[in-house]
């Protein structure tokens, strides 16, 4: 049974110049938009129809698995693996092609109150939202708001309204008090506590090869870790910073890592890309008597 016809799914591929994209990516995106065009002006009726048929055979298929791919990584580490997979441009953009993943109820709130959190900053107040369960939104009202006679008016004008307009599952606003005024803090007399590194050790020196790569998590943090030269390096690991894409499956060509994913290249010795603007979050490395301490954060210490 030939498959009816069907116009072309509407696929956004213009991107906002921060959105982080690679150039060469950003250029494919136009180049597809520019194809998908030509396609509808196709004359021969047949052609035309097959090709449609062949774009939503394929457009069903992409959908499809990404959705059951986004079911996966949940499971596996929890919608905050997904987000951080999101992070990367490339991911984010693909996703958003097919309007995944699907938002969430407090995204959806976010989203509807946009264009209400600037007219509370107007009038020198301010909106908070508190949590949405099940259609119900908790939210308060400070600043000059807070106590206003017209408060419970302009909750329901404006913000009932918005959320009817851009949340389907709204069902009640719930405006809360705003938590009583805590305490001042004392005035602290004398010295103020030192901070300093908190050293965490990490391994030995005779076990990293020189030019060897390799991945750590001290403490949950994810790390690469790099000898070359005779000194050792540290950096967060992913590409681009904060990316779930790491780093330590790409290679070293001389001082430069080459990332795996997009072919960045950054300086092993400074983390600095060399392609185009950027930089690796640096760590400070210490070797002492043979072991390797990365300092992952600092720590207080009473002064003498």
């Amino acid at each position: 049974m030939a498959p009816s016809k069907r116009e072309i799914p509407v696929v956004q591929v213009a991107q906002p110049a921060s959105s982080g994209l690679p150039p060469e990516f950003q250029h494919l995106l136009e180049w597809l938009g520019t194809g998908l065009e030509r396609m509808e002006g196709i004359e021969d009726e047949r052609t035309r129809e097959e090709v449609l048929a062949l774009l939503e055979g394929i457009d069903v298929l992409h959908r499809q698995a990404l959705e059951r791919l986004l079911e996966l990584v949940t499971k596996l580490g929890g919608s905050g693996l997904v987000e951080r997979v999101s992070q990367d441009p490339v991911v984010r953009t693909l996703l958003e092609m097919y309007d995944l993943p699907e938002a969430d109820e407090r995204t959806q709130v976010e989203e509807a109150l946009e264009n209400v959190y600037p007219y509370f900053k107007s009038h020198g107040g301010k909106l908070e939202l508190l949590g949405v369960e099940a259609g119900r939104v908790r939210v308060r009202l400070s600043g000059s708001c807070e106590g206003c006679p017209g408060t419970a008016t302009t909750l329901t004008r404006v913000v009932e309204e918005a959320l009817r307009e851009g949340f389907p599952g709204f069902k009640e606003l719930v405006a809360e008090e705003p938590p009583p005024p805590a305490p001042e803090k004392p005035i602290q007399l004398g010295r103020k506590p030192l901070r300093r590194p908190r050293w965490v050790s990490v391994g030995h020196l005779e076990d990293l090869e020189p030019g060897e790569m390799r991945a750590l998590r001290p403490e949950g943090t994810s790390l690469i870790l790099v000898r070359l030269d005779g000194e050792v390096y540290a950096y967060r690991n992913g590409c681009p910073p904060g990316s779930v894409l790491t780093l330590h499956l790409g290679r070293l060509e001389g001082s430069t890592l080459v990332c795996p994913w997009h072919g960045c290249r950054y300086d092993v010795r400074t983390g600095n890309r060399e392609d185009e603007e950027g930089k690796l979050a640096v760590l400070p490395v210490a070797v002492r008597d043979g072991e390797i301490k990365i300092a992952v954060g600092v720590e207080e210490v009473e002064a003498r």
